[in-house]
């Protein structure tokens, strides 16, 4: 499987690239990775390796089973082809295909994948970074130029626009979609695959040198493209990374040399970025863009406007309009016999999210990723409607399933070696 967990992520953040037209709509070429690595996994193992995951995540599972069965029935009450329930099933079926896949490799049966994971990360930002330069170049969008021009003028919205909604035209997507925030689904990848590959690293046997030489790169360049993301969402779930690391590492008391490195390169790189002024934009982008908060701010009002019409069966026609919340924009659909187990599937997100959190200095470092991971869906769900998980949301679910269910079985891969932690204050 090797293989195919390498195009995988070679695949996963190319997202502008439309795929043709299908009965649930536009395909695009991430949504063939998840969807075709999910058949492989189906096609190689046999069932009996799903039971774990289907213990793990039951409540999610279900959950979603009942608000696939009631959307379809009340999009059929409408008179709709329940178009979002089918896609909904779907990708509930990938999700359980790889969660049992990532059962397996936490489970120590697919020793030679973790190897392929310890570089998942240095593979997709070349692959982004290869495929979006390509884009620019068809596009005429001259990337330093642009970035110049934001960083002296502190303006986010002129980078999005000029690079980001300039760049993706032209490879097949229609235009609402282009014009859409396509960004924060691809920059959502390198996020999870940088906590992939960071788990991969502190899994298994010990990580070759040059491993370790390719994480660190991934890591510089993912992080810097996370900055340039400029998207709000992906940087809050990348926030609670090093926020979660620092409330381990105090409440365990203690600092290994690694953890110490790690410091000390986050402070260069946060001078570094601030020196070049991308700070300000950020910062601008959370605090002084108000436009994003403002659209957002109509679209959920016009969204609770609503709800007293169509909280009971649904049918409400958004259009492309979202309240940007995926229990709300349930409701408006599809009623609120839909709506429960979706704020169900939220809720247990939440749960297992901060109860993780709560846990991490009892747990070994290697959880750290994992609860990482469940940020990710966490503020997606929160930010991003249509009544469905985006795909790659699916795919950060079931990596978190996956090792949990191993964690819970007590079968868990050995793991690697690491530099000793020291006393804080020693």
């Amino acid at each position: 499987m090797r293989w195919p967990v390498l195009a995988l992520f070679v695949l996963l953040p190319l997202q502008w690239f439309a795929v043709g037209t299908t009965p649930l709509g536009q395909g695009r070429l991430h949504q063939v990775a998840i969807l075709g690595f999910a058949a492989c996994v189906l096609v190689r193992y046999r069932t009996a390796v799903y039971a774990p995951v289907l213990s793990t995540g039951a409540v999610f599972v279900i959950a979603n089973l009942y608000m696939i069965g009631a959307s379809a029935a009340t999009f059929g009450y409408q008179g709709k082809a329940p178009m979002g329930a089918i896609q909904q099933a779907l990708y509930l079926v990938a999700f359980l295909a790889i969660a049992g896949f990532w059962y397996l490799v936490a489970s120590g049966r697919e020793p030679g994948v973790v190897d392929t994971l310890r570089v998942a990360a240095i593979v997709l930002c070349v692959s982004l970074l290869t495929a979006f330069s390509i884009a620019m170049l068809v596009n005429g969008v001259n990337p330093i130029s642009v970035l110049s021009r934001t960083i002296a003028s502190a303006d986010p919205e002129i980078f999005q626009k000029e690079v980001f909604k300039s760049a993706f035209a032209g490879f097949g997507l229609e235009d609402d979609m282009v014009q859409g925030n396509l960004r924060h689904e691809i920059f959502g990848s390198v996020l999870l695959t940088m906590l992939i590959s960071t788990w991969a690293m502190r899994v298994g046997s010990t990580p070759t040198a040059r491993q370790q030489t390719l994480y660190r790169v991934s890591m510089g360049v993912g992080a810097f493209l996370l900055a340039l993301s400029l998207s709000r969402s992906v940087l809050i779930a990348a926030s609670t990374w090093p926020l979660l690391a620092a409330v381990r590492t105090l409440r365990r008391g203690e600092l290994s040399t690694r953890q110490l490195s790690l410091l000390f390169g986050a402070v260069i790189a946060l001078g570094t970025v601030l020196v070049s002024g991308l700070g300000l934009v950020v910062y601008n982008r959370f605090f002084t863009d108000t436009t994003g908060y403002e659209a957002r701010a109509g679209n959920y009002g016009d969204a609770v406007t609503a709800l007293p019409q169509y909280w009971l069966t649904g049918g409400y026609d958004t259009e492309g309009v979202s309240s940007h919340n995926f229990v709300v924009d349930t409701m408006l659909r599809a009623g609120i016999f839909a709506a429960i187990p979706a704020a169900v599937i939220v809720g247990t997100v939440v749960v297992v999210f901060f109860l993780l959190g709560a846990r991490l200095y009892r747990l070994p470092s290697w959880m750290l990723p994992v609860a990482v991971a469940l940020a990710l869906p966490l503020v997606r769900l929160g930010t991003s409607g249509g009544g469905t998980i985006p795909p790659v949301e699916w795919l950060a679910l079931s990596f978190v399933v996956g090792v949990l269910a191993a964690w819970r079985r007590g079968t868990l891969i050995e793991p690697a070696a690491r530099s000793r932690p020291v006393a804080v204050g020693a």
